[in-house]
This record gives C-alpha cells, structure tokens and sequence, in this order.
C-alpha cells in the first residue's frame, strides 16, 4: 500500500481535477516498498490529463503510472475489478 503522505497528494489533485474515480494498482497496491505508483482514473478532461500526471508525479514521492480508465479494453477493465479504489 502506498504511504499517508502519497494518498494526500493523490486525493489532493483528485479533488482538484474533480475525478470521478481513482484506482491504485499493480505492485503499489500490494506493497509499500514497490518502485513506483500505479493509477486509473476515470473523469478526466482530455485536455488536461498531462498537466495532472506532471502534478502527481511532481507531488508523489515515487514516480508514477497514470492510465486513462475511459478507454474500454481487457486491461483497464481489469484494473477497475481488481484494483483498490482510493477516490470516487
């Protein structure tokens, strides 16, 4: 699981963004020491995703994944039923 500190940053910029949700994934979610952070999220204006994800990984103290959950396929599916969701 990530730290206190890193689930501030993202609920933060969360409610900045006025997300509709946020998942964490993959490795982060097991695990405290993982190298980096993996999210979805999903509401996200198109326009200012890359803003956000500068934000975050400026903000977070691990460098991190952001993936678009408004694209339907196999993968995001999986992170939505298997993922932890931190906001939304």
């Amino acid at each position: 699981m990530i730290s206190d500190d890193d689930l501030n940053v993202i609920l933060t910029h969360a409610r900045e963004y006025k997300l509709k949700k946020v998942i964490l994934f993959g490795s982060s979610k097991e695990r405290e020491d993982a190298r980096d952070i993996d999210i979805g999220v999903k509401g996200l204006a198109p326009e200012v995703f890359f803003e956000f994800c500068w934000k975050v990984y400026r903000d977070l103290s691990k460098p991190v994944d952001v993936i678009d959950l408004s694209q339907r396929c196999l993968f995001t599916e999986l992170i939505e039923k298997d993922g932890l969701v931190l906001y939304g």
